[in-house]
């Protein structure tokens, strides 16, 4: 903890990749039903890392996986849904961008902990 706030740790961000990344593979055998469960942990995930007490919104990307999930829910039932490659390259982007986020957590660590 610090400043009364949990701080992400690697593993943290190791499972949420490991979440969204099954959301992806699921998708080679396209039950959207398989990545719709995926994307909801990972959801639920990405939610708890960064829903601190007095945090007023979570970063765009959290929000990004939030709107995806609801995008794959409604795919369910129509006939005219997203293709896999699309629902891929959403995935793809949204790891891209929490392993971003991922490397800015680990230098602040590494510079917080050479402060002190």
């Amino acid at each position: 903890m610090e400043n009364g706030h949990r701080r992400r740790q690697r593993e943290d961000y190791e499972e949420l990749d490991r979440l969204l990344e099954d959301a992806d593979r699921s998708l080679g055998d396209e039950d959207l039903r398989v990545t719709n469960e995926a994307l909801k942990r990972a959801g639920v995930k990405a939610a708890s890392m960064w829903g601190e007490v007095g945090r007023p919104a979570l970063p765009g990307h959290t929000r990004r996986l939030a709107a995806l999930v609801g995008e794959v829910q409604q795919d369910l039932g129509r006939p005219d849904r997203n293709s896999p490659d699309t629902l891929r390259k959403d995935i793809g982007e949204l790891r891209s961008r929490f392993g971003l986020e991922a490397r800015r957590d680990a230098a602040q660590t590494t510079n917080g902990e050479r402060r002190q």
